[in-house]
């Protein structure tokens, strides 16, 4: 029959407007990562991501010391063979600490952006895509949040949470929330006014349909730009909770706290701040400009 579809039979409405990947998807893929590595400084905040990484899952390895473990009669010893970054105020090793207080970050950074990404989103594509009440019920509660300054915010989320590092990581996914939410929304409120969307509809796919197979994916690269970027602020933010006494409780080592409890000896051991500033400035440095490659890679308009 003329303008029929080959083999299509009972063919779903969807997969009439949406084919299965092909091997042009994956090589556009393949395009998208070495437009990546090609970016500014990119192999260097891939290199440094992958070592914090590594570092937190080999923390009980590659720790050459209990980070809680005291030892008073080495209190504020300087860097050393046997403490290569000294020990703080009551003996702990310095860089032990460092790299415990790596886990702690990083669960903290990419915990509260995924819990962000997967609640924003879901309500940025409810808002866009139901429109009406639904939408203005949902953005002005996303507004509601968003006149909060986000630091005050987390602390009083934390305060209410309890601190420690689960509430830490829920505190922040709160924070970041409307961010993707309204995100999320633009990008649905675009998509659905395309034609592949109205031919969709018109063969009788129902909405869930649509929106999960044609307008969400659509949506994703601004939304994977924006966590890439998100992490390094969420970790930031966990060594400010932590150093305001809200975050991750002594003794358990995390950056932030080890700021805090080496700020009164700056004068006399100012290694017990230098490895964790340090370990906090490589680490946000490296992820922001991870997020800028991908930010690179996914924008149509810097492919030049």
């Amino acid at each position: 029959m003329a303008g029929s579809i080959p083999g299509s039979g009972t063919a779903d409405p969807a997969t009439l407007v949406a084919p299965a990947a092909t091997p042009a998807l994956r090589e556009r893929r393949w395009e998208i990562l070495r437009r990546a590595a090609r970016a500014r400084l990119a192999p260097f905040g891939a290199a440094v991501m992958l070592l914090a990484i590594a570092v937190a899952l080999l923390a009980p390895v590659v720790a050459p010391h209990d980070p809680l473990k005291q030892n008073l009669n080495r209190t504020l010893a300087r860097p050393d063979r046997i403490h290569l970054m000294g020990t703080d105020n009551v003996g702990r090793d310095v860089l032990s600490r460092v790299i415990w207080g790596t886990r702690v970050s990083l669960v903290a950074g990419f915990g509260s952006v995924i819990i962000a990404v997967l609640s924003g989103g879901l309500l940025g594509l409810l808002a866009g895509y139901a429109s009406g009440r639904v939408d203005n019920l949902v953005m002005r509660l996303m507004d509601a949040v968003l006149s909060f300054p986000p630091l005050v915010l987390a602390l009083a989320l934390g305060a209410v949470l309890g601190a420690g590092l689960t509430g830490v990581v829920i505190a922040l996914g709160v924070v970041y929330t409307p961010t993707f939410a309204r995100l999320t929304r633009g990008q649905v409120l675009t998509i659905t006014a395309r034609e592949y969307v109205d031919a969709a509809r018109a063969l009788g796919a129902p909405g869930w349909r649509i929106a999960w197979t044609h307008v969400l994916p659509n949506a994703t690269a601004p939304i994977v730009v924006q966590a890439s970027l998100s992490v390094a602020f969420a970790i930031l933010a966990e060594a400010s909770l932590s150093f305001l006494g809200l975050g991750v409780q002594p003794p358990q080592a995390s950056w932030g706290s080890m700021i805090n409890a080496g700020r009164g000896y700056l004068q006399q051991a100012p290694w017990i701040v230098f490895g964790p500033g340090a370990a906090l400035f490589v680490t946000v440095v490296g992820l922001n400009f991870v997020g800028d490659a991908v930010r690179d890679a996914l924008d149509p308009r810097l492919r030049a």
